[in-house]
């Protein structure tokens, strides 16, 4: 028998098929009737609490947008530009939601059945569509159903912003975001399907989409940057991503009445096309992907359990199939310090995708401090940014950290060696800020505010050492105690993994006055050296700890 297909075996014709697979999901449905009604208790308990907490806590912060905006408070620039911007905004957003969802199909897709299922039942002559089809279905309707509150929040939002009325926006944005649920599982399906024959990487229709949505928020950007331009006429009619947009943007005045109609009507069909299009691919599912993934969820949710980001990283990327590349080689270093950068460096040109990132988050963190009238919660977001930059130079120490008997034959201590992974990301970092500073001086576009981008560079590396070196969560974290609003065990686990950057970002924004838009003076540019400093005395305990852990 195939692995990505069912055959009826010698001599079994396919009513012989039929009659087996309804005798045993016949079975199945009285033998797992318990199990069906608790998870059926289980989910109306869920439903209860996301609604109770989303009508304590939701409810009252939307409520007070709604406020703020017809009192004129979220009046101002960024909300004029992010209103200007939504042709071209809300396609990029829709795009990278579709495509998020659809690469999840590469490790635990919509069809997912559990260990016992794919051990007993796939391996016999059952009609794989039959077994196959409601997980799909319970998939599809779970995903559309949360993009739809997401989508109707989202619109809400925007009408706060000043786009609209709040009734035609709240449904046009649970449109989009449905539309978004539907076709990000559909497509989520043929990943899925094609996850063996396909390397993940380097396959033409990956690069393409990764492409298209790269291009989609470059625009985006230009339209928050610098206003209204001809791209704001163009992506909505682009494809399926803009066709999706079209009833949001008309419902906030940006296009009329008939071209959202026309977005409604092709979107539809593109909706209809790729769901038939997933139906027909769920009982082509090869058995081997579905063994695979059946392991992989139990993995991912163990390591979620257990706030173990890390581990579930570990088990998502176990999936992926290597393919064969060109290796780059660096000279080899002749003084042994200059060994951990070597390998550090080395690293870095072998997975591209994490310099590529750093240039993203720092280009990012440059254009924020480039703007003018602007609140100081918006210039502050160039610090996380920053961060984020300086967390994807890291990944070479973090990977060590998953073993750290891979550096036990180093001559170095764990709170040296931790420095040492420091060095290559530091100086990235700051060539990075360096040359952003010198485009936006090129450019126009300076704002004394640079000035802050390469002093901070001390605090950034060390948080997102810290955050590398953190180690398993303390089983004393993950008990904690029972209060009114839950177990505190959760978020105190959550506060322990992002100590580093929680940490030095709240020092830096806390005093940095020019963090918040203030100019440069005398403190603002001394801190940051002052914070890297004790950064880097944190990295040191911190390392020693996990290595004595093991």
């Amino acid at each position: 028998m195939s692995d990505s297909r069912v055959r009826p075996a010698a001599g079994t014709d396919g009513d012989a098929v039929a009659r087996n697979t309804a005798e045993v999901l016949a079975r199945l449905r009285v033998v797992r009737a318990a199990e069906r009604d608790e998870r059926r208790r289980s989910l109306a308990y869920t439903l209860y609490s996301t609604a109770l907490l989303f009508a304590i806590w939701g409810v009252p912060l939307l409520l007070a947008a709604a406020r703020a905006g017809a009192d004129g408070r979220l009046e101002g620039p960024v909300a004029d530009r992010v209103l200007s911007a939504l042709p071209t905004l809300v396609p990029a957003v829709l795009a990278g939601a579709v495509l998020l969802l659809a690469a999840r199909g590469g490790w635990q897709g919509p069809v997912l059945l559990e260990r016992a299922a794919v051990t007993w039942l796939v391996p016999q002559p059952v009609l794989r569509r039959a077994l196959l089809m409601p997980r799909f279905v319970v998939s599809a309707v779970t995903a559309s159903s949360i993009a739809v509150g997401v989508g109707a929040v989202v619109g809400f939002l925007l009408h706060a912003l000043g786009a609209g009325d709040w009734w035609s926006m709240t449904s046009a944005g649970a449109v989009s975001g449905g539309a978004v649920g539907w076709a990000g599982t559909a497509l989520a399906v043929l990943v899925q399907r094609h996850s063996e024959s396909l390397p993940a990487r380097r396959s033409p229709v990956v690069r393409t989409a990764r492409a298209v949505v790269a291009a989609l928020w470059a625009m985006a950007g230009v339209s928050l940057a610098h206003g209204p331009w001809f791209a704001e006429a163009v992506v909505p009619w682009s494809g399926p991503w803009g066709w999706a947009a079209l009833p949001l943007t008309s419902a906030a005045g940006a296009t009329g009445a008939f071209a959202a109609g026309a977005g409604g009507l092709l979107t539809a069909l593109v909706l209809v096309a790729v769901g038939m299009r997933a139906v027909d691919s769920v009982a082509h599912v090869p058995a081997r992907v579905l063994r695979t993934q059946a392991g992989t969820a139990l993995r991912v949710q163990a390591s979620l359990y257990s706030l173990d980001l890390r581990q579930a990283r570990a088990a998502v990327r176990a999936t992926r199939r290597r393919t064969a590349r060109h290796v780059v080689r660096l000279p080899f270093p002749r003084r042994p310090w200059l060994v951990v950068p070597w390998r550090d460096a080395t690293a870095l040109l072998r997975a591209p995708g994490r310099p590529a990132w750093a240039v993203f988050w720092a280009a990012a963190a440059v254009a924020l401090l480039c703007l003018d009238d602007v609140p100081a919660p918006v210039t502050l977001m160039a610090l996380p940014a920053a961060y984020l930059a300086a967390a994807q130079l890291v990944e070479p120490a973090r990977i060590e950290t998953d073993d750290v008997r891979r550096a036990a034959q180093v001559p170095w201590s764990a709170g040296q060696l931790a420095r040492l992974h420091g060095l290559v990301p530091a100086a990235s970092l700051m060539v990075l800020f360096v040359l952003g500073g010198a485009l936006a001086r090129w450019g126009g576009w300076w704002s004394d505010g640079l000035l802050l981008l390469p002093v901070t560079v001390p605090a950034l590396v060390g948080a997102a050492l810290v955050s590398a070196y953190r180690g398993a969560v303390p089983a004393h974290l993950m008990i904690g105690s029972l209060t009114p609003l839950g177990d505190t065990g959760p978020l105190a686990a959550l506060l322990w993994q992002v100590r580093g950057p929680l940490v030095a970002l709240v020092c830096l924004a806390a005093v940095d006055g020019p963090a918040r838009g203030a100019a440069p003076d005398a403190v603002g540019l001394l801190w940051p050296p002052v914070v890297g400093a004790a950064m880097t005395w944190w990295v040191g305990v911190t390392a020693r700890k996990t290595v004595r852990q093991w």
